[in-house]
């Protein structure tokens, strides 16, 4: 039995996304699928671009998140940009690449075998330019990687780091990336991969179009916070739907929900949707959302539940228990797009699809294969 409430995903538009970003990029993409890629599924989406000549490989939080792609049969380069202390024998015997981004992780990487046979541990190391969260300062860059050279276990494969403000500050972003480059200069003769930027770096500052760049955002089709007019045209690949659980007649004066926060003036033809905030649908939506049921916007009326969302559809003609309601995406000529979503509810767009719960499924379609 199929629940009533779902994510949809097209992962044809995320393959269209990525081939239009790596043609504006000119470089290979390192496709971020960490949190689940964005609520949308890494394992799944990982496996449809890994056809795609311009995926370079994937780029995970956790050790975890690399384990499992692996384990789910991708087989093209994954890097870990969080720790991964205790995994590092499981990760080499896997082929996944780690960071390292002091001068403690790049000794006691070097001083621990990776595994057992002839493995060795793939290795970025990330430099510290203005993120002011991992990675190594410039100035501890040349004993961290004359500790990785020295060991014959370890293989050296690329130098990055992360934009803090690409979105918004251009010139603090060059300074970034003269950083990275000073750094890497001493080191040029290595051939180490360079990478630094993101979605926002990638569109925005094509000087930063390095070795790779590692769209995350954009990949699924939504604005990550740059000026809406550079933004190139992309896809969204998720929507949130749901099928009306019940409707009911509510009388003026009546009021719906915990804390009876909504009273209503007129006759109100509510309709019960069931998904909440357990499922990620965010609270503060409550009173601030709209739905779209029969192509018509209908307002989320009373607080959130955890399981259940009211809107009033008094206006969208004789709604049944059954119809087709969607929270995020498209019906008729209507749409509601995350960036909208993050903005009523004041949040970013990133939240709204990572945010969406495990227990919500996942149905995914495309054309090609």
């Amino acid at each position: 039995m199929q629940r009533p409430a779902w994510a949809e995903v097209d992962l044809d538009a995320i393959r269209d996304n990525a081939r239009a970003l790596a043609a504006l990029a000119g470089t290979p993409l390192l496709a971020v699928v960490k949190a689940d890629a964005y609520g949308h599924g890494a394992v799944a989406v990982a496996k449809a671009l890994a056809g795609v000549p311009a995926i370079f490989g994937f780029g995970v939080a956790t050790p975890e998140e690399a384990l499992d792609l692996r384990g789910a049969g991708v087989a093209k380069p994954v890097l870990v940009f969080g720790p991964a202390p205790d995994l590092r024998p499981e990760l080499a015997a896997a082929q996944v690449a780690v960071t390292v981004g002091s001068t403690d992780e790049a000794r006691r990487v070097a001083q621990s075998p990776p595994g057992s046979g002839t493995e060795h541990l793939d290795v970025h190391v990330e430099v510290e330019t203005g993120m002011g969260r991992n990675g190594a300062r410039p100035e501890a860059l040349a004993a961290i990687l004359e500790e990785l050279r020295a060991a014959a276990a370890v293989r050296l494969v690329g130098l990055y780091s992360h934009f803090a403000v690409a979105e918004t500050d251009l010139e603090f972003s060059r300074q970034q990336l003269a950083a990275l480059r000073a750094a890497a200069e001493p080191w040029s003769e290595r051939e180490l991969l360079l990478h630094i930027a993101n979605s926002a770096g990638l569109v925005r500052l094509p000087e930063a179009r390095l070795d790779l760049c590692r769209p995350g955002a954009a990949l699924y089709g939504f604005n990550p916070g740059i000026p809406a007019e550079e933004m190139p045209a992309l896809r969204p690949a998720l929507s949130l739907r749901a099928r009306v659980a019940a409707v009911r007649d509510v009388r003026p004066g009546e009021t719906i929900g915990y804390g009876r926060r909504f009273r209503a003036d007129r006759l109100t033809r509510a309709a019960v949707l069931p998904l909440g905030y357990a499922d990620g649908y965010c609270r503060a939506l409550s009173g601030q959302g709209e739905v779209l049921v029969r192509g018509h916007r209908c307002p989320v009326v009373g607080a959130l539940s955890m399981d259940s969302v009211i809107v009033d559809a008094t206006d969208a003609g004789p709604v049944h228990a059954g119809e087709e309601a969607v929270l995020l995406g498209s019906q008729g000529n209507e749409t509601i797009t995350v960036e909208e979503i993050a903005a009523r509810a004041g949040r970013i767009p990133h939240e709204v699809t990572t945010c969406l719960g495990g227990r919500l499924p996942r149905r995914y379609r495309e054309a090609t294969t």
